[in-house]
């Protein structure tokens, strides 16, 4: 157990700052941004029209999905819903995987959330570990494009 731990702690500590945001930061608030780049890359590299099955878009989304969506918009009150055809639109398929998380996923799991997108909210971690690990990969390789600027190499710091 020891063990575990000590490796959970050095993992965390080898992780950019966006990938160790906590549940102290609302779904709304947390920044989806490298975990949907990735899975996007994974599901479609990209590609809005990219088609498998029934799983259209740059996110693979199924129209089983889209209705859900919208039945956790109506319990809210929101007005706001999606249709199958938004699923090729690469901003509102992002805006599905928020609205999913935020049910879903409340306390901003990475692993979570790409357990759930690979096998439902009914996942088997068994199954879904190479998806997660495929996932954190892209991530790490790419941890560079999602630095923020750091105030002190601003210009109007050099003086």
């Amino acid at each position: 157990m020891l063990r575990l731990k000590t490796t959970l702690i050095l993992l965390m500590a080898s992780l950019p700052m966006w990938a160790q945001q906590n549940d102290s930061t609302t779904t709304e608030e947390f920044d989806w941004t490298p975990v949907m780049d990735a899975i996007i890359w994974h599901e479609s590299k990209g590609q809005p029209n990219a088609r498998n099955g029934i799983y259209l878009g740059v996110l693979q989304i199924a129209p089983v999905l889209v209705r859900e969506c919208n039945n956790i918009l109506a319990a809210r009150g929101s007005k706001q819903r999606f249709t199958n055809e938004d699923r090729r639109s690469p901003e509102k398929s992002k805006e599905m995987f928020r609205v999913i998380m935020s049910k879903y996923n409340r306390e901003n799991d990475i692993d979570k959330a790409c357990r759930i997108w690979k096998g439902g909210i009914r996942y088997n971690v068994k199954k879904t570990q190479p998806y997660v690990n495929w996932v954190r990969a892209y991530m790490r390789k790419h941890a560079d494009d999602y630095k923020q600027p750091d105030s002190s190499d601003s210009s109007d710091s050099k003086q």
